[in-house]
């Protein structure tokens, strides 16, 4: 288990939840039901639907939501606050003597980060006292959703790129500070080279890039001498050369005698620009420089400047992938899909296992703690099939669903980033080719119920 992570650099999360699971725990604890029973919840997160134009998800998150079960704890402050709620204002003392001696002591099944999903199949499951299983679900959402949301944009991104590297460039569009350093990692694991958020590379390890901004030209009596003293300071940095005009930029550039590792171009016709700024390059023989190329770049923009030849090396990517411009929300939800109770009348703690789903309209779910099967053949994605966790898997398939931690303790360690960006683009090797397209069916990839499972269907209430 790395620590490394954004979340061991903030003090505590316990409180960045919504409301209502706070309160849920608290009728959980005076619940006569519940107490007797010794309920132990088990709830599945995945998602019911693909975002805009996606043909599968890429899991990213697993770390923090590791992290953060782990480390979930209640101080006395925010007890202080939690008891100066008017909501909260009957809840017995008993109960927050119980939030001061909280710890996890469940367990965690998750897919490796960087596998590629499809709708219904579980990212993780946990099974834990159903208190402490309620207690986690707002920030297992927000993790998963978010770093799996910018780690399959980055993806289609950098599948745009055709090898070419793409490195992040979005924290100043990001939706806050700690967005844009989990965007960075989201993004390197959906295959981008490196970030320009330095805490992302402290954090993470993840690979940092800088090059140079409009103010530093602007802070200068003259173009020239800006470029002179930054290639000067930084030999092998990109010289940023549309502050004014980008051709005559490059043009007095060379004519002084400078041979730049790379030009960075940011604004204007980015196709026009890279052919002439690569003819001006070549005839100065500086075949070698680098051209990047940055703003408001998405895989559609990528994809048809390199289409049409386009002589660029790297781009450079900001809000469209810190954000996913063209569809910024994962629709990834944690479900109750059954409980084990203790029978009362016993008195031995033998468990009863009990299914769960909802069956409310667009908003069912499927019963009971699940495996994915995974059928690849000619080392492509064939099939998925979505069995009971109890079922025998049918043969040749690979399971999924690997528990990481196991009575509040870890018990598989997790990979290093770049382990898990190499997995992620095994994973993307293995996507059938209609599934690489950007413009895609979502509903293509099969996903296939067990008999047994499908039988099961949506219970209705027992009642």
């Amino acid at each position: 288990m790395h620590n490394n992570g954004i979340y061991g650099e903030i003090k505590n999360f316990a409180l960045a939840t919504d409301l209502y699971q706070i309160v849920m725990a608290a009728a959980y604890y005076s619940s006569p039901y519940h107490r007797t029973r010794k309920t132990v919840g088990i709830f599945e997160m995945f998602v019911r639907k693909l975002p805009r134009n996606r043909s599968f998800i890429i899991a990213a998150g697993v770390e923090q939501v590791i992290q953060y079960v782990l480390n979930l704890h209640y101080d006395d402050d925010q007890i202080t606050y939690l008891q100066s709620l008017e909501v909260l204002k009957d809840v017995k003392k008993e109960f927050f003597d119980y939030l001061r001696r909280f710890k996890f002591n469940g367990s965690l099944w998750s897919v490796p980060e960087g596998t590629i999903l499809f709708p219904n199949e579980p990212i993780m499951r946990i099974e834990a006292p159903i208190i402490e299983a309620q207690l986690l679900e707002t920030c297992i959402l927000s993790i998963t959703n978010f770093q799996s949301l910018i780690a399959t944009k980055s993806a289609r991104i950098v599948s745009a790129a055709n090898r070419k590297p793409v490195v992040e460039f979005g924290s100043r569009r990001a939706h806050g500070p700690q967005a844009g350093v989990l965007a960075a990692r989201g993004a390197f694991i959906g295959g981008c080279v490196g970030t320009s958020n330095t805490l992302a590379g402290k954090a993470f390890g993840i690979p940092v890039f800088g090059t140079m901004a409009h103010s530093f030209v602007l802070s200068h009596e003259n173009e020239l001498d800006a470029f002179r003293e930054f290639n000067n300071m930084f030999p092998t940095g990109f010289l940023l050369v549309d502050t004014y005009d980008t051709l005559e930029a490059v043009t007095k550039l060379l004519g002084s005698g400078i041979r730049p590792y790379g030009v960075r171009l940011d604004s204007g016709d980015l196709y026009a620009l890279s052919i002439e700024t690569r003819k001006l390059l070549d005839n100065a023989g500086c075949k070698d420089t680098k051209i990047m190329v940055s703003g408001d770049l998405n895989e559609h923009s990528i994809s048809k400047l390199l289409a049409n030849g386009a002589p660029i090396d790297s781009f450079g990517v900001g809000t469209e992938l810190s954000t996913s411009r063209d569809d910024p929300t994962m629709n990834g939800v944690y479900k109750l899909v059954a409980v084990k109770i203790r029978n009362p009348d016993k008195k031995n703690d033998e468990y009863e296992m009990m299914y769960k789903s909802k069956t409310s309209v667009g908003k069912e779910t499927y019963p009971g703690p699940k495996q994915v099967g995974r059928f690849i053949e000619n080392n492509v994605l064939k099939m998925d099939y979505l069995i009971l966790e109890d079922e025998k898997p049918p043969d040749r398939c690979i399971l999924l669903l690997r528990k990481y931690v196991d009575g509040g303790n870890v018990v598989l360690e997790m990979p290093s980033i770049f382990e898990i960006q190499n997995y992620t683009s095994k994973q993307l090797e293995l996507l059938p080719t209609a599934l690489k397209s950007l413009d895609v069916d979502p509903a293509l990839f099969p996903v296939v119920l067990s008999q047994k499972l499908e039988s099961l269907g949506y219970p209705r209430d027992p009642s």
